[in-house]
């Protein structure tokens, strides 16, 4: 095993850690909550697994974990309070595949994962209702991805994650301690039980507030999570949010966690109260909880009068590989992207790490739909409208790229269209057209991209065989494809002082939507004269599209190159 030698207890199981314990491992909602995650992970999970109980408290989830994997793995708990897992160590030390490691104090906060157990040497990390205590989410991440192998699985879920879509009615952890705070007040201004607190109380709850906070901070929106991902080198899967119902009975159990009342109601006797400040600070929680209760009986429409209703994020990721991780920190803009070779394109750059920038003319739909497919992979992503022959609109959509992004690293020229007849029954609106999209359009693009684009960019387009070899009733297509190659080598002689290549890819028949609306029959026999017996597919495209924007090419400029399958010798 790596990393320092695991974490025995020298002290006794602390009060507030027993009732902490005591209070979550018999309510059902938290039992449901938790085993969620577990269900989440346990396929992944396989026999000799080390996986990492992150913010592991006094393991209730650890425990949930063993009750429902049957495979041989090690558990290796991680918490930064000693008093905390001495409660899970005091519960699972009995267990010879479970070890507990404390996570050190530092200048700066905490140290991270990584150097806590070791760099590389988990399988999976979960977490459960930790993170939104945490504050530098970035560190976090990066120890944690640290500790992970490649391909490893990060899962974590939290009642405290906000997003714009939330049911109306659904609570989080915070929404009600803030109230049951701002009740318990409302009770010591007008109670006179309570009347000797009420002194100076507004000047005790600006100074407790930095208090009240550490223990019960703000939410943070699920995009914060999810970009200290991508940052951190996963890729996720699109978050779940799940509802769950909250028996009053059971949380007013976890409020009155004498340990966590001095954070719930630090103006009443902090840290170090009174024997009669702490009862008091009892009464008036649990005064303010059953008013809380009733008030949501009555306005919240998740709320009846056994219990109310909160909402949990899960998020699962998973730490790429150096090969998936070799475009990290690019921005890639691709034209055309919505469909075809284009999305192919967009989707595989974002899984080598970029995040990228999707044009699209018509189809806003399909436009999304790459969106969505490439967020999946941990990328930024967004959509912009324009047609690359128009300058104006392309001018517009670069201003709204350097507004959001700043810069770009590799720009794609994708977009493209066919309009075939022979020369005699071509009129020049069908010319001017494909001109003006295939050929006009690279100009319009990377026109306005070389302002953004940085040292050491990438320009690729995609071109055709079309445009070396020509082809019967494609004159326009073939003219403008044979443009775009003069294009390019003549700009790769310009830019190569910047140490940005450009260069051209030159597909043969690709089975996009053009190719598969032709009958089965003229199919096969396109494919009987390839060499390889076969049409390319988009991904054929996107891979070398994915080596050209990389680091590995960095040596090659000016080319044409095609895959075409052989088609051409």
């Amino acid at each position: 095993m790596q990393g320092k030698n695991p974490w025995k207890p020298d002290r006794p199981t602390s009060r507030g850690a027993a009732a902490y314990h005591e209070a979550v491992s018999k309510a059902e909602y938290y039992i449901t909550i938790l085993d969620e995650l577990v269900k989440i992970i346990s396929p992944k999970i396989r026999k000799k697994d080390i996986v990492v109980d992150y913010g592991a408290g006094t393991g209730v989830s650890a425990l949930r974990l063993l009750e429902h994997l049957k495979v041989d793995f090690d558990l290796w708990l991680v918490d930064n309070s000693a008093a905390w897992l001495g409660k899970a160590y005091e519960v699972l030390s009995g267990n010879p595949n479970v070890k507990c490691f404390l996570l050190e104090k530092t200048a700066h906060g905490y140290s991270a994962l990584a150097e806590t157990v070791g760099k590389g040497v988990a399988d999976h990390v979960i977490s459960a209702n930790t993170f939104h205590l945490v504050p530098d989410i970035d560190e976090t991440f990066r120890g944690i991805a640290d500790a992970l192998k490649e391909n490893g699985t990060f899962a974590f879920q939290s009642g405290n994650i906000t997003r714009a879509s939330r049911p109306k009615g659904a609570l989080m952890v915070d929404d009600s301690v803030r109230r049951v705070h701002e009740l318990s007040l409302d009770i010591v201004r007008n109670d006179p039980k309570f009347a000797e607190y009420k002194k100076d109380i507004d000047a005790r709850i600006k100074a407790n507030e930095s208090q009240r906070k550490f223990v019960f901070p703000d939410p943070r929106n699920i995009s914060v999570y999810l970009e200290a991902l991508k940052k951190s080198g996963f890729e996720y899967q699109e978050p779940s949010f799940k509802l769950f119902r909250v028996r009053y009975s059971d949380w007013l159990n976890f409020l009155r966690v004498r340990r966590l009342q001095a954070g719930i109601l630090p103006e009443i006797g902090g840290h170090e109260p009174s024997e009669k400040e702490e009862s008091d600070r009892d009464s008036l929680i649990t005064m303010a909880a059953n008013n809380l209760f009733k008030e949501l009986q009555a306005k919240n429409p998740l709320a009846d009068k056994e219990a109310f209703t909160i909402e949990v994020a899960y998020v699962v990721a998973k730490k790429k590989s150096s090969e998936s991780s070799q475009l990290a920190g690019k921005v890639a803009l691709v034209t055309g992207a919505s469909r075809g070779i284009g999305r192919a394109i967009a989707v595989e750059l974002a899984r080598q790490g970029a995040d990228v920038i999707i044009n699209y003319n018509k189809n806003e739909k399909e436009a999304m739909e790459v969106v969505n497919e490439i967020k999946k992979h941990g990328a930024r992503c967004i959509a912009l409208k324009a047609d690359v022959s128009n300058f104006d609109e392309v001018k517009s959509m670069f201003d709204s790229i350097k507004k959001e992004f700043g810069f770009i690293d590799i720009l794609v020229n994708n977009a493209g269209i066919i309009m075939d007849k022979t020369l005699q029954n071509m009129d020049a609106d069908v010319w001017n057209k494909v001109i003006k999209i295939n050929l006009n359009g690279v100009y319009n693009m990377t026109k306005h991209a070389l302002p953004l684009l940085r040292k050491k960019g990438r320009i690729i387009s995609i071109g055709s065989i079309v445009g070396i070899y020509g082809n019967f009733g494609q004159v326009n297509y073939a003219a403008s494809k044979a443009g775009i190659i003069g294009f390019s080598k003549s700009l790769a002689k310009e830019l190569g002082r910047h140490g940005i290549t450009v260069n051209v890819i030159a597909p043969g028949f690709i089975e996009t939507e053009i190719l598969n609306s032709l009958p089965d029959a003229k199919k096969k026999e396109l494919s009987k004269s390839i060499p390889l017996g076969n049409l390319g597919n988009p991904e054929d495209i996107a891979n070398l599209a994915a080596f050209l924007a990389s680091e590995k090419s960095s040596y090659i400029t000016g080319e044409v190159i095609c895959v075409d399958g052989g088609l051409m010798l």
